[in-house]
């Protein structure tokens, strides 16, 4: 009879000579699986800070996503006017969103 764990897969005892897929040293199926090698610094993207205005344009929409108001395609033009509008407008409908005091 052969042994079982909790959830019905073999046991190390069972199958000992394989190993596992995902292993680059021990790839018994040659499947080229392999790790990733370390990102190189140098090679990584260049991005800018975003502009304040981009900021609370996130800001608001994340407000808006996570209270379970999927914005509609139309509302775009508007939460670009909220957010181009300053900190303490876009705070203010943050507030008013969040249900904040």
């Amino acid at each position: 009879m052969t042994a079982f764990s909790d959830t019905l897969a073999p046991t190390e005892d069972v199958w000992p000579s394989y190993a596992p897929i995902c292993d680059p040293v021990r790839d018994p199926i040659g499947s080229g699986d392999h790790l990733l090698p370390p990102p190189d610094p140098a090679q990584r993207l260049d991005f800018t800070v975003l502009s304040a205005a981009d900021q609370r344009r996130l800001d608001l929409y994340a407000a808006l996503t996570v209270r379970g108001i999927a914005p509609r395609p139309g509302d775009r033009y508007a939460v670009d006017a909220i957010s181009s509008l300053g900190d303490a407008v876009t705070d203010s409908v943050l507030r008013w969103i969040t249900h904040r005091s």
